[in-house]
This record gives C-alpha cells, structure tokens and sequence, in this order.
C-alpha cells in the first residue's frame, strides 16, 4: 500500500463479522474531550452488546405483521417497557385509522392495523426532536420467518434491522442524553407508528403534528448497504388498475366479448413505457384475473409502484397514467378503474438537511467511521416529516441487509458505533439552536 493512503476495513468494529460504517485507519488526531466522551460510550455500548442483542431479540420475536394489530401491539407495550428507565414525562398507545385495501375482486376496503407508541419528556422546553422509526414489519403472521438466529453478534431475523434494531439503538441514544447536562435541556419525541410498511396512511396526522412540534427529526431506519445514511429520497405512489370486460364463450362467440386480460396487458405494456423519462420508475407488481380458458375474461387487475424524483413527475405521471387509461378503455369497449393508493412526496436535499448530513459525516469521522450520504430511490416517514416541513435524517439504524427478505441480518455491534455519532449530531443540532 503507497504510504499515507487510507485504509477503509470492509468491516466495522470490535467483532469480525461487523459490517457496519466504514472505519478509517488514517493518520491519528488528538481526541478532544467530546471525542473522548463518545469513545468511552461506544466501550459502555460494547461492553453491553448482550444486553442489546436481548433487547433486539425481545422486539423481533413478537411477529409485526403491518396487518396484525395484536402482535403489533404486543411490540409496541415491549418497547414501552425499555424505554422506562428513561423515566418519560408520557408514554401513549395511540390509535391510528385503518390502511385502504384493494381487494382481488376490485373493491375498495380497509383493514386495521395496530397502535403507534408514542414517548415524550420535556415537552416545553425550546428545542425538540423526533426520533422516529415503525413497529410493524413486512412478514405476517402466517409467514414462516419467525424466529431469531444469533451468530456472535449477528442477528438473523424478522425485523432486526428494518426497523427493531433502530428502536434499540434510538432507545440507547435517549438513555444517554439523558446523561449529559445539555440533554436537559433538550426535549425529545419518540414517535414510532404501526404502518409504516404500507405508506404510513393512519399515522400521517402524528407525523404531520410531530413535524409541527420538532425542531429537527432522526430516524432509524436501518443504514444503507454501505452503512451509509440516505440523502435525497424519491416519492412513491401506488395503485391498481382494474379492469372489467365482457365474457363470452371463448369457441362459440370470442368476438362478442372484450377481454380484460388482454386489455390489461396492453395497459401495462404501454403504461411501463413511461421510464423512458428521466427520475420516473414504473413497475406493475403484481396481476389478477381471469377464470376458466373457455370464457373471454370479464375482469382483471393490476397493482403498481410509481417512483419519482420531484413534485413535476408526480403530477406528470399521474397525468399519463389518467391519460393511457382512458385511451386504452375505449379503444378496447372496456372500463377501466384507476384506484389511487398511498403515496410519499419526494424528499429533496435543502440546506437545513445538508447541514444534518454534515453534521453526521463530520461526527463519524471524528469517531473514526465514515458514514456518508447517498440519495435513494427508497422511501420511508422521512417523505412524510420532510414534506411538512421537518429537516430529518432518516437512516441511522443499525447495519444490515437483505431486508424485507427470509435472508434479513442485522449487526449488534454497529449499535456501539452509531449511537455517539447520533448524540454528537443532536449535540450540535441543539448547539446551533442556541448560538
């Protein structure tokens, strides 16, 4: 290796299995107390890993299912449990209303989902923050990815790092500002909703209301792949495209029928035309329909994932989505249904959050790490608290991967490393608010 060049280790830190921020093993500085500071709380956090990894496991093995209300709840009352010790002003189950379903034969419906928690101290001081993450998880109650493995200290499991490691993590930021003189005079949210995992629909008037209240936001969604933070985040809309014909007998009279199989294949192969434009993704998930192969298909469905980079592509491709519908059903004699689901407004780079992206970079380093920002085309409630007005950084969880996966992992060790850098970052948030 050229001499004076850095060295990045592919893992983090402590363990060997680690693949948490990146650690630089560059030219060595003279630690400040602050630095001093978050490098005796990252050896506290070490020296606990075990601790942690129960408190993950405790989480992660009451299934969250967004559609099972009851285990969601049943997570929720645990974390409620250890957050105690930070001896909270409130702690409040708060109902949120159901998520809008589509149902397989077209009709529009909900179902209920469970609780947000809610925790807050200091509500009346000056400076506030929210700290956010979800409850619920993509696997439900029937599926068979239930259980945590543990792997030294590595986790293998339903939700350890989308987003149950997060909630712990966040959990020991908070017990240590609760430490320092300064967290006094800080008053915190910890805002963690049950339907996150479906565009957060119930919980939007607690996240606009948190958005109103806070100074800053800090999410712990779990770290990109590259241990890394989320910039810019693009918008997300869903829906369906359901589609009715008319049946007829496929030998004796398909020329009186309208197929609505055939009609929606041709929507769908003209609507996935439109990633032709720059920022815009369309992907038709998921199809239905149809019945037995003697009948012309009377109906058929269509559910779809639309990512755009700004607020002109949303309106842009809601337009053509409007516009090729309507086309397509009276080329074809058909009807055509176009059922707008949830959605998430872009979250673009702003001064205040470029500040807040700094201010992690900046921390990481002088803890050793390097936690960079990337942009993303993933979303999350970060859209949401941006949108009404919250500068936030969204991605501080644990390290991870292959959420959303029979495969998803989680990193304990990453927890000992992220915490001082997220409590040097409020530090200075605050600092600022005060200067």
């Amino acid at each position: 290796m050229t001499t004076g060049a850095k060295e990045f280790s592919r893992f983090g830190v402590h363990h060997e299995d680690c693949i948490g921020s990146k650690v630089r093993r560059s030219e060595k500085r003279r630690p400040t107390t602050t630095t001093l500071t978050r490098m005796t709380l990252r050896e506290q956090l070490t020296g606990r890993l075990d601790e942690l990894i129960a408190n993950v496991v405790a989480l992660a093995e009451i299934n969250s299912g967004t559609h099972n209300p009851d285990g969601v709840n049943r997570c929720a009352e645990r974390l409620a449990e250890q957050v105690e010790a930070l001896r909270p002003d409130r702690v409040e189950m708060v109902p949120v209303d159901p998520t809008p379903i589509v149902t397989e034969n077209g009709e529009q419906t909900s179902r209920p989902v469970g609780n947000a928690l809610r925790v807050t101290k200091r509500a009346d001081t000056p400076f506030q923050v929210c700290l956010f993450g979800h409850l619920d998880t993509v696997f439900p109650a029937e599926h068979p990815f239930q259980t945590v493995a543990v792997s030294n200290h590595r986790l293998h499991g339903p939700g350890v790092a989308d987003c149950k490691g997060g909630l712990v993590l966040a959990t020991e930021v908070l017990r240590h500002v609760e430490t320092v003189e300064w967290g006094q005079q800080i008053g915190w949210e910890f805002l963690v909703v049950p339907d996150e995992e479906v565009g957060s629909v119930g919980s939007q008037p607690l996240l606009r209301a948190a958005a109103g209240r806070c100074n800053i936001g800090l999410g712990f969604e779990p770290a990109l792949p590259s241990g890394g933070v989320a910039g810019a985040r693009k918008g997300t809309l869903n829906g369906h495209t359901v589609v009715r014909g008319r049946a007829a007998h496929a030998g004796r009279a398909h020329h009186e029928g309208r197929s609505a199989v055939r009609g929606l294949a041709r929507l769908i192969d003209t609507l996935e035309e439109l990633n032709e434009r720059d920022g815009v993704t369309v992907n038709f998930g998921r199809i239905s329909g149809g019945g037995p192969t003697n009948v012309v298909p009377d109906f058929a469905m269509g559910a779809f994932n639309l990512r755009v980079g700004t607020a002109e592509d949303s309106a842009w491709i809601r337009q053509q989505f409007e516009r090729v519908t309507a086309r397509t059903a009276a080329a074809h004699e058909l009807e055509i249904e176009l059922i707008w689901g949830s959605s998430r407004d872009p979250k673009p780079r702003t001064p205040a959050l470029d500040q807040l992206l700094a201010d992690v970079a900046s921390a990481a380093d002088e803890a050793g790490l390097q936690i960079a920002a990337e942009d993303t085309g993933g979303c999350c409630d970060g859209n949401d608290l941006a949108a009404a007005g919250l500068p936030n950084v969204d991605s501080l969880g644990i390290c991870g991967g292959n959420i959303h996966s029979s495969q998803e992992f989680a990193e304990v060790g990453s927890i000992a490393e992220r915490v001082p850098v997220v409590v040097e970052v409020l530090r200075r948030a605050y600092r600022r608010s005060v200067a």
